[in-house]
């Protein structure tokens, strides 16, 4: 996550040619002669802003409201949100609707919950409607926008993602808890961890103990707390199946795995979803997106013989298994590392 960057807008311009006392931008008779260069100035801000822009910037860009209406009127701006305008077209894309839905709340305002699950990749997809934190003063009544009150994001809470002001991975979670079901809430956090913006204390940090859904999000806490370390140090997590499996296979104080390691056979090196090296162990994550078709299944009855080979054990788990059978499979890597400590 990136701080989120101030917007720059063209220097306040005084009369004299000096900065305007006041800070806003001082519009000279070129900016009513030359509407082209007004114009272009509008779209040097609308390009950092995924082709938007609120009233409030073509204001400070020296633009009357009744000469801001005329422009909605005549197609060169064209309505996203009440406040908020695309420039020259309306196909603005799902973050370009983000960007105008800050904009239309005014300063302070974040992209939050499930609409920023989706924009940092922890959700498949957004709700139509656009969820947004704001100050109390702001976004009331836009269509198009859920402005959630709850406690405003303090500064770590917040930042930005392809340039949209959005809350923190650890915080977006947190107020998933509230707004989704576990199913939806375990998954957010295995992409979180597959994304390596799984951050446990930050998590901890954010929380509020009496918002809704605390008590499934303290558990999924509790799960990744020894596994959320890892990332990044170990390796990375390719698969949704592998994020499902790490927690369950450090639970009993086992050695942390290598993910996706290499390991020399025979014939070269394959890669491995989790390794112990000193072990001599292997686990490898079977999901039916990469494993179901029948050359995938000869492939694995090859890597199993080639592995076996160099001296390593194997032991294959599915998504069911790891949906269903967690207890089992801990125990068995733990027994399993156990014999050939």
């Amino acid at each position: 996550m990136k701080m989120r960057p101030v917007l720059i807008y063209p220097r306040a311009v005084g009369p004299g040619g000096g900065d305007s006392p006041s800070g806003a931008t001082y519009v000279e008779m070129t900016a009513i002669t030359r509407p082209a260069q007004a114009w272009h100035r509008v779209s040097v801000v609308a390009d950092r802003q995924h082709g938007v822009i609120s009233r409030d910037q073509l204001r400070r860009l020296g633009f009357k409201d009744g000469a801001i209406n005329h422009a909605v009127t005549s197609g060169r701006l064209h309505r996203v949100f009440r406040g908020a305008y695309a420039l020259g077209h309306s196909r603005i894309g799902e973050r370009g609707r983000l960007m105008a839905a800050t904009l239309a709340c005014g300063t302070g305002a974040i992209v939050s919950h499930r609409s920023a699950g989706s924009l940092l990749g922890l959700l498949d997809e957004g709700p139509v409607v656009i969820d947004v934190i704001a100050p109390p003063s702001r976004g009331r009544g836009i269509d198009g926008i859920y402005l959630h009150r709850v406690r405003p994001p303090r500064f770590e809470e917040t930042g930005t993602f392809d340039r949209i002001p959005c809350t923190s991975p650890a915080r977006t979670l947190v107020d998933l808890a509230g707004v989704v079901g576990e199913w939806t809430l375990r998954s957010a956090f295995e992409r979180a961890a597959r994304r390596e913006s799984l951050d446990i204390v930050a998590i901890e940090a954010s929380i509020d103990s009496r918002r809704r859904g605390m008590k499934v999000l303290l558990a999924l806490i509790d799960e990744w707390r020894g596994a959320a370390p890892l990332l990044g140090r170990r390796g990375r997590l390719k698969s949704p199946l592998e994020a499902k499996v790490l927690p369950l296979v450090i639970q009993r104080d086992v050695p942390p795995p290598l993910f996706n390691a290499p390991v020399q056979i025979a014939k070269g090196r394959i890669e491995v979803d989790f390794l112990w090296p000193e072990h001599r162990f292997v686990l490898e994550a079977d999901s039916r997106d990469f494993h179901g078709t029948a050359a995938a299944f000869e492939r694995d009855r090859w890597r199993d013989r080639e592995l076996m080979r160099a001296g390593y054990a194997v032991l294959r788990v599915t998504s069911l298994q790891a949906e269903r059978e967690a207890d089992a499979i801990a125990a068995t890597v733990s027994a399993r590392l156990s014999r050939s400590s």
